[in-house]
């Protein structure tokens, strides 16, 4: 029994003989006006209010108190215990039991009251640590919300030991010899909750004697760590209803390391197979699409090698620009699978500067003139559009695939429209064909790797890769933009991205000096 409890019980002891004495001094001072049983009443009073106060000790300390006095001051002859007339005793029986029947009911109203109480602060405890741990966003976090949540049902020192560090080479558990550990008692309580799954320690009914507790983290998969408990006062004794909070929120806590456990294998699991995947279908797509353009490319160079000659100047001269044409198209190929894996990897470096958007998109324009030259091009550029922060070979990028879609997926002779304007802190651009559109219900799934639309290519537009605008949604996501496709009124497509007006702070120009 520790000194504080001695404490608190001295004070409800002397708390509940304070209030018989307040109520015999009141008794005295009225007892000219005052019945027999009115002064037996009034003291009835006093031994419930010292029941409801206080336990059940010091309420039967205030209805001896109570029978006595009233025996000694109110029953004659006064100031003496004795009794002359016979029908006190029963008096004195009536109050006993009326004082002990009280003190009872009140009693165990209290010990509801408390343990209701006390339900309500470990489900308050429970819910709390429950919300923390589903809202911890990784390991570190969630042993974090552990260790407080416990520090604070028992005051002490908590760690957590995860399974991987109790493990030896031998496969039995090698504890630490430090900070709790340095005691053998503690070491051996550890081995034992370790090996029966149970808590063992100070507080518990094994291993009492070592002065930390320890309580494994175990689940239906296994164990899973251990928690280490040291508290402040060893010499404390811990009551039932904080044991029982305190396992409570052990078991939580396994719980939701379990979870975050297995949720990181589902995350790399997920990740592996997406990896995967796009390793296979990039090899697929190379084997597939580099095999047009080799094929043309070996064709062409074995006709100017077998016959150097005999060709006339303008066959030469196109089997020269199907080379070239189709060494641009396995070299956008391969950029493309190179930006895409750059996007899945999440690698994408994005160097933001100060640009005009005339500037890439006039580059994407020149890089695409020859395929571009069936197609009437429109670009509406106002003049006061801003500055824009933006990585100009990556927005140049975004440029290039969405011109060469609209000139793949349209007939030559249509027009392509490229526009621009500000709007709400943002640059929204525009590029619009007049080709077959975009089927209904398929404008997010365009944006998704290897899409592609059959039977809507022109005839010599040849096959894509199906990987552009996923790349343009990369490139767009990692400038802070959003980028989508809808269909156009009178038909065609369109595609539009925003990006915003929030960058690196803007470099003064130093002005230039004046001649005089």
């Amino acid at each position: 029994m520790s000194s504080t409890w001695r404490s608190s019980r001295g004070w409800e002891y002397a708390g509940a003989a304070a209030i018989v004495v307040v109520v015999t001094a009141l008794c005295l001072v009225l007892r000219s006006r005052l019945a027999t049983i009115d002064v037996a009443m009034l003291l009835l009073v006093g031994v419930v209010a010292a029941a409801a106060r206080y336990r059940r000790g010091p309420a039967l300390l205030a209805t001896g108190l109570s029978i006595a006095v009233f025996d000694y001051f109110f029953v004659p002859p006064y100031d003496t215990f004795n009794v002359h007339d016979t029908a006190y005793f029963l008096t004195f029986g009536v109050m006993l039991v009326v004082a002990l029947t009280m003190s009872r009911l009140t009693a165990r109203i209290r010990e509801q009251a408390e343990a209701a109480a006390e339900r309500e602060q470990r489900t308050a405890a429970l819910y709390a640590l429950d919300r923390e741990l589903a809202a911890a966003g990784d390991t570190p976090a969630l042993l974090a919300a552990i260790k407080t949540h416990l520090a604070r049902a028992v005051p002490g020192a908590v760690s957590v030991l995860l399974e991987e560090e109790i493990h030896g080479g031998d496969g039995r558990p090698a504890w630490p010899t430090t900070g709790a550990f340095d005691s053998a008692a503690v070491r051996v309580a550890a081995s034992w909750a370790w090996e029966l799954g149970e808590p063992a320690g100070w507080g518990m009914p094994r291993g009492g004697e070592a002065e930390a507790l320890l309580a494994p983290l175990s689940t239906a998969s296994g164990l899973l760590g251990m928690v280490v408990l040291q508290p402040e006062n060893p010499e404390e004794r811990l009551s039932e209803s904080r044991r029982e909070t305190l396992l409570a929120l052990v078991g939580l806590a396994a719980a939701g390391l379990e979870r975050r456990q297995l949720a990181e294998r589902s995350e790399r699991a997920r990740t592996e197979v997406e990896a995967e995947r796009l390793r296979t279908a990039l090899l697929s797509s190379l084997s597939h699409d580099l095999r047009t353009p080799l094929a043309s490319i070996e064709g062409a160079a074995s006709s100017l090698l077998e016959k150097p000659g005999a060709l006339a100047e303008d066959i030469r001269r196109e089997l020269l620009e199907s080379i070239l044409d189709e060494s641009r198209r396995m070299t956008r190929l391969v950029t493309n699978l190179l930006d895409m894996v750059r996007v899945e990897t999440g690698t994408l470096a994005v160097r933001k500067s100060w640009q005009p958007l005339e500037e890439a998109l006039g580059v994407a324009l020149l890089r695409l003139e020859e395929r571009l030259s069936a197609h009437p091009v429109t670009t509406r550029l106002p003049s006061d559009l801003p500055l824009v922060p933006i990585d100009e070979l990556l927005v140049e990028q975004v440029f290039l695939n969405l011109l060469e879609n609209a000139a793949r997926y349209t007939q030559p002779g249509t027009p392509i429209e490229i526009s621009a304007q500000s709007e709400n802190g943002y640059v929204v651009v525009e590029v619009a064909d007049r080709g077959p559109g975009i089927p209904a219900g398929q404008e997010e799934a365009v944006f998704e790797r290897f899409y592609r639309t059959s039977g809507t290519e022109s005839a010599d537009a040849g096959g894509g890769s199906g990987l552009g605008l996923t790349i343009c949604r990369g490139i767009v996501t990692a400038h802070g933009g959003k980028i989508w496709m809808d269909a156009r009124p009178n038909g065609g497509a369109r595609v539009r991205f925003t990006l915003p007006l929030v960058g690196p702070p803007l470099e003064a120009v130093p002005a230039e000096p004046v001649e005089r």
